[in-house]
């Protein structure tokens, strides 16, 4: 570690770091970042081994192997990426610059220097172009979240199935679907809600309260277009889970189905059908999934909506998240081939793809795979 600094001034930085955007929600990365830290701040400590990061840092068994399971290197190449973003945005004026050089698992603090250069004007502004519709003040900005449907028994025993999500038909279908016959009465249950959705609630509100707007949120099952119709909306969920994501899904490029993400009109080398799969990565089990961005005009003058959509919660996590960050809109901003003074078009499709470490643990990465640009004739 760099010496010559204040510890407390580098415990600050660290603290900021922890509680950023960047690192919202992925706190195993928080767990390896400060386990660094700590056995860097002398200089005669050697550096951390693979071994010692997994086992004393992430709680792995003693058994564990980093010549199978990279979870280490994966988790540090995104810790990597977390603090470079983070200092080209929210930490940008920072005098103390932390990095892990890579080759090395060592935390390393060096000044920045009073002269180090502000954000690019267009980079600073990503943020305010992607939401430009949710800033004027002139119509509430609501967040419509979902409750997955649940059965339960007189003897506390919940059911639930990916497919049964209807409260007229539900409880029969779950009967035959998870052979439930000789069970006694089956009694529709709400008391749960989606990790996924709600670390996506709250990376989105803090973005808002962050620039000082109000942000609703709404249960989509209790919520009709009478009361939502006159607002900014951001629909979360599947079409399966979300009535509202389902009535307006139209005819645009890219659809989320039951189990997948349906193209419609795949160009260049694109997918016909986009679905999450399990892999192992050694002996490290990780998984891709895939979210749909849509924007498109609200339903009174003014207004917009925002689906973030996807058939897993982690999916809708990580595209929510994405949406925070301005240097990942930036990039988005980018593809899509927009000119700095352009303003963003009033109806688009970002398909995301969302991977995840250890099944669906945490995100470790996201990236706009495709877009789509619709324009409405006459």
């Amino acid at each position: 570690m760099k010496t010559g600094e204040p510890e407390e001034e580098r415990q600050q930085l660290l603290n900021r770091i922890l509680a950023s955007r960047e690192f919202a929600h992925a706190h195993i990365l928080k767990r390896i970042l400060r386990y660094l830290v700590e056995r860097s701040a002398e200089a005669t400590n050697p550096a951390p081994k693979e071994y010692e990061i997994a086992v004393q840092a992430m709680g792995r068994p003693e058994r564990f192997d980093p010549r199978t399971d990279p979870i280490v290197r994966v988790s540090v190449a995104s810790i990597r990426d977390r603090l470079l973003a983070y200092f080209a945005g929210e930490g940008q004026q920072e005098r103390l610059h932390l990095s892990i050089p890579k080759g090395q698992y060592l935390a390393v603090f060096t000044p920045t220097g009073a002269g180090q250069k502000p954000a690019d004007e267009a980079h600073a502004r990503s943020l305010g172009r992607f939401w430009k519709p949710y800033l004027s003040g002139q119509a509430a900005n609501v967040i419509v979240y979902t409750e997955p449907l649940f059965f339960r028994d007189d003897h506390g025993h919940y059911f639930r199935d990916w497919y049964v999500n209807d409260l007229a038909t539900g409880r029969e279908q779950l009967r035959t679907r998870l052979g439930l016959e000789s069970f006694g009465p089956l009694h529709p249950s709400f008391h749960y809600l989606s990790t996924g959705e709600v670390h996506c609630m709250l990376s989105l509100s803090r973005m808002f309260h962050e620039m000082g707007l109000p942000l609703e949120t709404r249960n989509s099952r209790i919520s009709s277009w009478n009361e939502l119709g006159d607002s900014n909306l951001i629909l979360l969920g599947s079409p399966r889970t979300n009535n509202f994501v389902s009535t307006l899904q139209g005819e645009e490029s890219f659809v989320v189905d039951a189990d997948r993400i349906e193209n419609r009109g795949p160009v260049g080398g694109e997918q016909a059908c986009y679905r999450g799969r399990r892999y192992l990565d050694g002996n490290l089990m990780r998984m891709s999934e895939y979210a749909l961005v849509t924007r498109r005009p609200g339903l009174s003058p003014g207004c917009a909506v925002t689906m973030i959509a996807a058939n897993h919660g982690r999916a809708i996590e990580g595209a929510g998240h994405f949406l925070t960050l301005e240097d990942r809109v930036q990039s988005v901003i980018e593809t899509m081939g927009l000119r700095r003074a352009s303003h963003m078009p009033p109806h688009f499709q970002l398909l995301m793809q969302v991977e995840t470490i250890d099944v669906d643990d945490e995100v470790a990465r996201v990236q706009c795979v495709a877009h789509r640009v619709i324009k409405r004739s006459g």
